[in-house]
């Protein structure tokens, strides 16, 4: 399994995302150091030699713990990044004990979340467990895509989509159903997740309402070819037809963005402010495509699934399909295959001669 240390992935700050009141930033020179306290939380070094010294008496220290942890839950629902939040934790040490309320961390925004996969450490997990142990369900489909196709946790990761799934989040539907269709065995942890067809077209039913434009295009699949719902070329041509249109609606600026492939494949930056085909690639699928890129990928024959915004690995050899033309690329979905038809395989498909 793929370990690797440093610090969380903040866009503004290198600071920690649960400071801890016995942490001392120390003075190191012209240099920044990152300087691990009590508990393994690591920050950026500043000018301070404690954190004390950052501290000060604010307006807010009036207010009683109620009214100040309801402001809290609205500034960190409207986070746009992890240094948002961290921001806010350091302004007093009543804050940074406030600002870790179960209430606070459930409310946490989907931005919030945005951990880099080069800067994975232990504090971001114990984040990302603190805001899902809370009930945020963006933290328990975020840390169970981790824990399943990165880290290889499938029984812990599995857990957290389903927790996720009965809120109503329509990703973690959607990666139930993908999983569902293409089953799962775990070889270290003897964990098995059966292929289910007809389970997985319902999670798919229950994401596609909820807006997930993915489901709706592998629902449109299962009526095409029958699998897991009863054949219906009307529906498919309908369902099919309704995602597209969706596509082209919240096709933006990434047009331009995905005319090169091998930028789009290397430059991981851009998955967090640009999507595939106008949508935007979620924060999960930018993790688990830097994670793979930047780890060993292991020589036990299991593949990624070939759209390179995906991030999706096989759990079993031969789990996922290959494209039926060149039996080359492999998918885990129908939604991905398409995806990455439009976007580059199409023009270098060579269809396999029979022998």
């Amino acid at each position: 399994m793929r370990t690797t240390m440093g610090n969380i992935g903040i866009k503004r700050q290198r600071v920690a995302i649960i400071p801890s009141s016995d942490l001392l930033l120390q003075e190191v020179g012209p240099r920044r150091k990152r300087v691990c306290g009590g508990g393994g939380v690591c920050v950026g070094a500043g000018k301070f030699a404690s954190i004390e010294n950052s501290f000060h008496v604010t307006d807010f220290d009036k207010l009683n713990d109620d009214v100040l942890i309801s402001v809290l839950s609205k500034v960190t629902a409207s986070a746009t990044a992890p240094s948002d939040l961290i921001n806010v934790l350091l302004i007093s040490k009543r804050f940074s004990v406030l600002g870790v309320d179960r209430l606070v961390l459930a409310n946490a925004s989907r931005k919030a979340m945005c951990v880099r996969a080069k800067n994975w450490c232990e504090s971001s997990h114990e984040f990302l467990s603190r805001c899902a142990d809370a009930g945020n369900l963006e933290a328990c489909y975020f840390l169970g895509m981790i824990n399943f196709h990165c880290m290889g946790n499938y029984s812990r990761g599995i857990t957290l989509l389903e927790t996720a799934a009965k809120g109503s989040h329509a990703e973690a539907l959607y990666s139930l159903a993908i999983i569902q269709f293409n089953g799962c065995v775990g070889v270290e942890d003897g964990f098995s997740y059966p292929k289910n067809p007809n389970s997985a077209a319902n999670l798919c039913i229950k994401s596609a309402k909820l807006g997930n434009i993915d489901a709706l295009r592998e629902l449109g699949y299962c009526f095409q070819s029958g699998y897991g719902l009863p054949p219906s070329p009307a529906a498919a041509y309908r369902l099919l037809k309704k995602a597209k249109t969706l596509d082209r609606t919240a096709n933006t600026s990434s047009t331009n963005i995905l005319s090169s492939p091998r930028r789009r494949s290397r430059d991981f930056s851009l998955l967090t402010n640009y999507g595939y085909m106008g949508r935007e690639v979620h924060a999960a699928n930018a993790f688990m495509v830097e994670w793979w890129w930047l780890g060993d990928k292991g020589e036990d024959g299991l593949h990624m699934c070939s759209n390179v915004l995906c991030g999706r690995r096989e759990t079993r050899k031969d789990g996922f399909r290959r494209c039926s033309n060149c039996q080359i690329t492999l998918y885990c979905s129908h939604a991905c295959q398409e995806v990455h038809w439009i976007m580059e395989h199409r023009a270098t498909c060579i269809q396999v001669p029979n022998v």
